[in-house]
């Protein structure tokens, strides 16, 4: 285990030039699934929804799976989820290489390697979340922004190799190189924790003057002297003794209950099902309008290095604590929707299909850099791993639904104009209900496990919500992890 003291330096550098490493692979595989799904297409007789399927039920298990890689995470460590995705992702790619059939495709492509990819994937994004605080926003920045290095690179290998070898080499080579992540995953060792400890504890909620004998794992527990006010149970305590203050672990279920995950919830899916139509079926919407396959390529790359930029940039930016990071990732969400729409409007040559690529990458590479700095905002670093788990779940279910939308209508009409129009507005709706989000914070309460009656909940960024009688100020001394809420003078 690492020492804390490694939090924003030291080791977490090489977290970060590890992370950097697996999220560049991984803007690899998802970027290159089109162009997979293009070649399944010329292989393979099928119909397109079919092949749809097949090719979303990879990106949808990579996000279904979420909540099990929390799992992983929560009960061994982020390497382990790490080393065990990247094992079976290089087993499932090497395998596919090797398909006849439809049927087999589906197994080893769309369940075995989605499957590696799920367990991986959410643990590559939140371990920079666990080894920084004060340049969280910068860190994530820069390991976000790694994808487009894999967006940039990956296309023209890809696009290379299936020219000249063919899609079974070009996806045995993938299982090499992703059979390296295991390697940078055993980089990342877990945080120390601190000492167990057993400590009395007095009930917020219950008869002042009844004391009960509670334990208390991995905290560091606070008193509270003075007349202090629970908005978890809307009373004072009126004892002249001490009121602890702990840190408890919350369940997926006690998080379900609230409703600014739930709008969020429903944002990502509709945000994700616009956005998996546009990674599966770009290629063949690409080659259905006369453009060349080996341009597909260049439009990735003006798609990855835009991308790079803009996360940078907007990294930069919105590391600024003035600035509304929930009003920008709105912004930016209905921006790109109604370009999502109008996208089959106008783009039917090359030159249009690399502005719409350049204008989607600006657009998505500001909103999506802030989604992990407004989840901690919102719900704190100790929820990151169960909210993010959930989230990826959600918006798993959307990408199998979304492109296999897209491909069914495509046997219908013989066009994927009316996916795009169905997938960005779709997203437009999705970006138009995070409105509700700053209404409803206006009435937020310390959020902690309603069955929990023995422990008043008080997360790092919500500590303001905890007010004395009269109204008093509130001090913070000893450790980060400590709040301590006293009387004034």
């Amino acid at each position: 285990m690492r020492s804390r003291r490694n939090i924003d330096g030291g080791w977490a550098w090489v977290i970060l030039a590890a992370t950097v490493f697996n999220l560049s692979v991984m803007g690899t595989l998802t970027i290159t699934l089109g162009m997979f799904q293009d070649q399944f297409l010329q292989n393979n007789d099928g119909r397109t929804a079919y092949i749809s399927v097949l090719c979303s039920l990879f990106m949808s298990l990579q996000s279904i799976l979420g909540p099990v890689a929390s799992v992983i995470c929560n009960m061994f460590s982020i390497r382990t989820s790490i080393m065990v995705g990247g094992t079976i992702l290089s087993v499932g790619f090497v395998a596919t290489s090797m398909t006849n059939t439809l049927p087999q495709l589906l197994g080893c492509y769309g369940i075995l390697s989605g499957i590696g990819f799920g367990i991986i994937y959410t643990p590559s994004v939140i371990a920079v979340g666990h080894y920084f605080q004060e340049k969280r926003v910068l860190a994530n920045d820069i390991a976000l922004s790694s994808v487009g290095i894999g967006i940039l690179s990956g296309p023209h290998l890809i696009g290379w190799l299936i020219d000249q070898f063919g899609w079974r080499t070009a996806m045995s080579t993938l299982g090499c190189i992703t059979a390296q992540m295991v390697l940078t995953g055993s980089l990342i060792f877990p945080l120390e924790r601190t000492k167990q400890s057993k400590d009395i504890m007095f009930c917020c909620q219950r008869n002042n003057n009844q004391r009960e004998e509670i334990t208390a794992i991995d905290s560091e527990p606070r008193e509270l002297s003075g007349k202090v006010k629970c908005l978890h149970c809307k009373r004072c305590s009126h004892d002249s003794a001490s009121v602890v203050i702990c840190k408890t672990s919350v369940s997926m279920f006690t998080v379900l209950k609230d409703k600014i995950l739930l709008i969020i919830l429903f944002n990502y899916f509709m945000e994700m099902m616009g956005y998996s139509i546009q990674i599966v079926h770009l290629p063949s919407y690409v080659r259905s309008v006369g453009v060349p396959p080996a341009k597909v390529p260049s439009l990735f790359t003006a798609y990855g290095l835009t991308l790079t930029v803009a996360r940078i940039l907007g990294g930069a930016m919105c590391n600024d604590k003035k600035i509304d990071l929930l009003m920008v990732y709105i912004s930016s969400q209905g921006l790109k929707a109604l370009l999502v729409i109008s996208m089959p409007l106008f783009a039917h040559g090359f030159a249009q299909l690399v502005l719409y690529q350049v204008l989607y990458a600006l657009y998505y590479g500001f909103g999506y850099i802030l989604l992990t700095p407004i989840y901690v905002e919102l719900f704190g670093v100790e929820r990151l791993a169960t909210v993010f788990g959930v989230t990826l779940c959600v918006g798993g279910m959307s990408y199998l639904i979304g492109p296999t939308i897209a491909g069914a209508l495509y046997d219908i009409t013989s066009s994927y104009s009316a996916g795009f129009h169905i997938g960005g507005s779709v997203s437009l709706l999705g970006s138009m209900g995070l409105f509700l989000i700053p209404i409803l914070r206006r009435d937020v309460k310390v959020p902690g496990d309603p069955e929990n009656k023995d422990c008043l909940v008080v997360p790092e960024n919500m500590e303001h919500l905890v007010i004395s009688e009269n109204n008093e100020s509130l001090s913070r001394r000893g450790s980060s992890d400590c709040i301590d809420i006293t009387e004034g003078t």
